[in-house]
């Protein structure tokens, strides 16, 4: 027994598959357009900035910069432990800040005011130094006590 197939059966098959074509077609659409119109999460903070693909810049301390906006890398700096200099030698204190990748110099020697760069580095500790030992630490960006 042969089946015969009409003319009729055949268009309503085409219809079917180009209903469903068209069906995948639109959500295929829908979907791109949903992932490429939509609105970043607001970055607010480093991590943020790093977790969203923001460029880390080479810095004390690291920074992120993303969309304009750059933001510190707070947990990375080491003021907190920046009196821990305070009776070392000279060389012992900037070997200590080197080790520790935290940028150093000494602004003041036995009374004497250094010549010093005006940059502003967040976190650089800036030794003063009487007769070979470091009796203070001023650190960038943190206010004195």
């Amino acid at each position: 027994m042969e089946e015969v197939v009409t003319h009729k059966q055949k268009s309503s098959a085409r219809t079917w598959y180009t209903v469903a074509i068209l069906a995948v077609g639109a959500i295929v659409v829908g979907v791109s357009a949903a992932l490429l119109f939509r609105k970043p999460a607001a970055v607010t903070n480093f991590v943020e900035c790093e977790k969203a693909g923001g460029a880390i810049l080479t810095t004390y301390p690291e920074q992120c910069t993303i969309d304009g906006k750059t933001f510190t890398n707070t947990a990375s700096q080491h003021s907190d432990d920046s009196q821990a200099y305070v009776g070392l030698t000279e060389s012992a204190a900037l070997e200590k800040a080197s080790v520790a990748s935290t940028p150093a110099r000494v602004v003041e020697r036995d009374g004497e005011q250094l010549p010093v760069t005006m940059d502003y580095v967040l976190g650089r500790l800036n030794f003063s130094v009487k007769e070979g030992v470091v009796y203070k630490v001023a650190v960038e960006g943190q206010t004195a006590n």
